[in-house]
């Protein structure tokens, strides 16, 4: 089985997300996010979400083999290529995904770094709300992009919810692990030809139009 793996790298509140649901759309990737499939796990109650859900509500990291045997099944699902979102975090994982990726003849295609300063990313989550309905998935913010009726989804009239992992604590918890481990997992992947760093503190059309132009290269 032939399937490439791109990669988009960036801390909480980066704007990864955003970005991932556009390229998907023009470059016909499936969007795979660890966020999502372990949010998925807690909704249904499984013994590994109900773990995944006090981990998150402390605002600590899920543990690489859980990530990893959550994302190594879903990639046994998939026959077009993908793009990750907010995976691999560590160099643990990230070198597991290589070896899967070898393993199965499947390859790793862009690793694209979106760099945003972390003030600014606290402000971003901080203020972050989410549709309440999975499939919808809609995501606002109280100053930058507030919904048209407080508490309430445009898109599809759910309520909006506020995640018990974007306070400013948590936040701040987060973001000690993400520094600890984001380092070596930056060195990993900086230095081939496949890695690039966009500026993720500009308008998200911008950062699109950057991440447009490296997705458009042959990875």
């Amino acid at each position: 089985m032939s399937l490439t793996a791109n990669i988009l790298l960036g801390a909480p509140g980066s704007g990864k997300g955003t970005q991932a649901k556009r390229l998907v759309e023009t470059f016909s990737l499936t969007h795979l996010s660890t966020g999502d499939i372990l949010r998925d796990a807690v909704s249904k109650g499984t013994e590994i979400g109900l773990r995944a859900k006090a981990i998150m509500a402390e605002g600590k990291l899920v543990d690489d083999d859980t990530v990893n045997g959550l994302v190594f099944a879903r990639l046994l699902d998939e026959t077009s290529d993908v793009l990750f979102d907010g995976y691999p975090r560590t160099l643990q994982q990230a070198q597991a995904l290589e070896d899967f990726l070898s393993s199965k003849g499947m390859k790793v295609g862009h690793v694209v770094l979106v760099d945003v300063p972390q003030e600014v990313l606290e402000a971003r989550v901080v203020g972050r709300r989410l549709c309440s309905n999975n499939a919808c998935g809609a995501i606002y913010h109280l100053e930058t992009k507030p919904s048209k009726q407080a508490g309430v989804c445009d898109v599809c009239g759910s309520p909006l919810k506020h995640r018990s992992d974007d306070t400013s604590e948590a936040f701040q918890s987060r973001m000690g692990e993400f520094n600890s481990t984001f380092q070596p997992l930056l060195g990993f992947y900086k230095h081939r030809p496949n890695f690039r760093s966009v500026d993720g503190n500009r308008s998200p059309e911008l950062v699109f139009e950057s991440l447009h132009h490296v997705f458009g290269e042959r990875a």
